[in-house]
Formats: structure tokens, sequence, C-alpha cells
């Protein structure tokens, strides 16, 4: 292990948007904090895989196809892990539950507030729908009004449990675009087509804040590391 810099690990399911950002960064020296960057999917033939390939940054799987495989999953990781010194890893569109593994920092992106719309089952569509449901249930009760600005948020913050309620690392307002509020509001968006929508626009704010939180929490390591010396 370099012990000048930290070994780092990316968690995804998917197409590893969120991926992608964290190794554009790494890459063109935004992360210097990392001395190492892989990608771990947890699917086999995922879009991850290819944009790792083109970044040129090593990947691995270790597949899990649903919740009865989680726990061999975490067995397979938390050996990866160790093997490879891996300090912090990254959860960027990771669909399945990581257990604790001590002296690895885990974070995690949400793409709203993680009290507020946090917890189990608060993933994908079904974190939007939630902010604007509660948003069109203020303009219903009148304290708010469909032509007043909204706002929801991003959130990189540490695993934990309660699920979503670790540590907060970096946190952005996001405003949501008027369309999609006065859209529901007049009833020409439905919600899943507006919770679409919401979740197109605070990607690109995903794709912006994520790198930061990553630096941050590779910093963190590395200063707790100092005090240890």
């Amino acid at each position: 292990m370099n012990i000048a810099g930290i070994n780092g690990g990316i968690i995804a399911s998917g197409s590893g948007t969120d991926a992608n950002a964290v190794m554009t960064a790494y890459n063109i020296g935004f992360i210097p904090e990392l001395a190492d960057l892989r990608l771990i999917s947890t699917r086999v033939g995922a879009g991850c895989l290819v944009k790792a390939e083109n970044q040129k940054i090593q990947s691995s799987v270790i597949e899990c196809r649903n919740k009865q495989e989680v726990p061999d999953f975490n067995r397979r990781l938390h050996h990866y892990i160790k093997e490879h010194h891996i300090e912090l890893i990254i959860l960027a569109g990771c669909v399945w539950e990581l257990y604790p593994i001590e002296g690895v920092l885990m974070i995690n992106i949400h793409p709203a507030d993680t009290h507020k719309h946090g917890g189990r089952h608060m993933y994908g569509l079904k974190v939007h729908e939630r902010v604007l449901s509660d948003i069109m249930d203020s303009i219903y009760r009148e304290i708010k009004n469909p032509e007043d600005d909204f706002e929801t948020c991003v959130t990189i913050h540490e695993v934990g449990f309660p699920i979503d309620q670790g540590p907060i690392i970096l946190k952005a307002p996001v405003k949501i675009p008027r369309d999609i509020i006065t859209g529901l509001h007049r009833g020409s968006l439905i919600l899943k087509d507006a919770s679409e929508k919401l979740q197109k626009h605070i990607l690109e704010y995903e794709w912006i804040l994520l790198p930061a939180g990553v630096r941050a929490a590779a910093r963190k390591i590395m200063d707790e590391r100092r005090q240890d010396e």
C-alpha cells in the first residue's frame, strides 16, 4: 500500500454515470489523495464495466443477483478489499446493502436531503417522487405557491446505520426547474414523468459533487492516519 495516498474502490451495479465522474476526476488528477482506484461491479455486463475499460481503470465483478446472496457477496467483497488494501469505498449506484468493514470508510451519494428523504427503500425514482409529493402537498395546503422557488439537494455521506443517516461529508442545494413544479400543479405532468425529469436534472450535480466528496473523504482518512503515527 502506498503510504502517501489512499487506495479507493468504486462499487456500482448499473450504467455507472456517477462512477464515471469519479474515474474521470481521478484520471485528470483532480483527486491526488488517491494512489489507486478500481471499480467493482455487482453485475456481469453492467455498463459501469465498459466505462471503466474506457477510462483504463482496473475492474472486477463480484456478482450479487438477489437478497439471498447478500451475505456471501459481502464476504467476497470483504476479502477483495483486504487483498487490495482498499481504505475508501465509494458507492455509486450499488443496489445491495454493504456490511461495515473495520478500517474502511464507505461513502454514498444521495440525490436529496438524507434526513427528510432518506432511509430504507429511498433510492432511484422513489426519492424524487417523495420530494415532489411533499412539495405538491405544501402547495395543496397553501403553505407554498406554485410560483415559489423550490430546492432539493445532493448529499455525500458516510455509510452507516440507520441507512442514509451517516455523517454528512458534503451537501449542496439544487434548485428544481420551475416547469417541473408547474407541470405537476397544472396536471400536464404525472408524478413519474416529473420525477424522471428531476432525476436527470440532479444527475449533473451529482457528477460535480461526488469527486469533491471523494477528495474530502480521502483527506479525512489521511488526517486520521497522521494522528495515529
